[in-house]
């Protein structure tokens, strides 16, 4: 039995076409998770021994519920005017959850997270633990992007890629993503099970049409792509069909099963792939550390740094290229700009007694870096 599971609503499940909230869907939603969860306390009561379930809601529809309420029928494209919209709407959009739960007998916790709060290490593990915690408490948290206060830079850019990250760290055993479509189509049918998440897949993608949503199936496809290195499988179905959610968590084949690949990442490379958005430089490297790098796994040294772009400190998340601009890997490096601007080129020697040091450290260590081709190939499914 999945124990410990995330659902991700979007606008298009929960508003109308003009974008105004529809309460029935989150009472559905509420009913279907309660009805789940309750039963599953019940069972362990009686003497079971399967765990009790535990679920965490990621919810859109706070800028559309905001939109309807200005009157505006499409999506602002103003960050000031979606932070309005958000304002507006996140309010309402808790209240409903925290009524439809609360004549269950369940308590709901808001939970507000930008980017840069998973894209620092520390403020990552908080924001981890307090979910396990409000899940330990048996309370629902309903998690959205903290659309308000985030600025450009530092937003998921939806709530598809919320999810994922949110599935992850919680170590949660399903995603669940509710749109307004039955899965993924080819040529209008359902593709029931994705075993290789390869170009076949993506070239199925077609923009949406509706103006009150963000995101669509390539976001969704991204999100297989971050949960399946992992571990998690992940499902899409239409979260506009009664009893959906009930369905699934039932074991029946609904949607879109994506299977995740055998090869996954250690928690600290997921999180340096996928947490973090924005390298803060570029470190070109030269022919024979490109091969260490790919070919035989090794750490960057200084010795093949050829070139440093931007300004960064020591622990900065940097991409790594070659000469002709190809993305190799991206880690945490262990120099800031200033110091490789001294010591690239050189080897461990020369770069410990430059920098005054007793010896010197990997420019990245191999256990911090994350090769493009570990992210990119197609993998295949267990």
């Amino acid at each position: 039995m999945i124990q410990r599971f995330v659902v991700k609503v979007g606008s298009s499940v929960l508003t109308d076409e003009r974008g105004r909230l529809l309460p029935s869907r989150i009472e559905s939603l509420a009913q279907q998770i309660s009805a789940s969860l309750i039963a599953s306390v019940a069972a362990k009561s009686r003497g079971g021994t399967s765990p009790t379930r535990l679920a965490i809601i990621v919810s859109s529809g706070a800028i559309a519920c905001g939109m309807a309420k200005l009157g505006l029928t499409r999506r602002p494209k103003s960050l000031a005017q979606l932070q309005a919209c958000a304002a507006i709407g996140q309010g309402e959009l808790m209240h409903l959850y925290t009524m439809a739960f609360g004549k269950r007998g369940l308590v709901t916790a808001q939970v507000l997270l930008t980017q840069e709060d998973l894209a620092n290490r520390a403020r990552y593990r908080n924001a981890k633990q307090t979910l396990l915690t409000l899940l330990h408490q048996r309370v629902v948290p309903i998690v959205n992007e903290n659309d308000t206060v985030a600025v450009e830079e530092i937003t998921f850019g939806d709530n598809d890629r919320l999810a994922a990250l949110v599935a992850c760290a919680v170590d949660a055993q399903l995603l669940i993503l509710l749109s307004d479509v039955d899965g993924l189509l080819e040529h209008g049918r359902l593709i029931e099970r994705v075993e290789s998440l390869n170009h076949h897949y993506h070239a199925l993608v077609h923009k949406g049409k509706r103006q009150t949503t963000k995101g669509g199936m390539a976001s969704k496809l991204e999100a297989a792509r971050i949960v399946g290195h992992s571990g998690v499988p992940m499902i899409i179905a239409n979260g506009t069909v009664p009893s959906i959610l009930t369905r699934i968590l039932s074991g029946k084949s609904v949607g879109t099963l994506f299977v995740p690949p055998r090869n996954r990442l250690s928690s600290r490379k997921w999180w340096i792939a996928f947490a973090l958005r924005q390298p803060h430089g570029v470190l070109i490297v030269d022919r024979g550390a490109a091969d260490a790098l790919v070919e035989q796994g090794r750490s960057l040294l200084a010795s093949g740094v050829r070139e440093v772009r931007g300004r960064f400190e020591s622990g900065a998340f940097v991409a790594v290229t070659d000469r002709e601009g190809r993305e190799l890997a991206r880690g945490m490096t262990n120099f800031s700009a200033s110091e490789l601007l001294r010591v690239r080129g050189m080897n461990s020697d020369e770069v410990a007694k430059t920098l005054g040091r007793t010896r010197a450290c990997e420019v990245i260590h191999r256990d911090h870096l994350v090769l493009a081709k570990e992210l990119h190939h197609e993998t295949q499914g267990s």
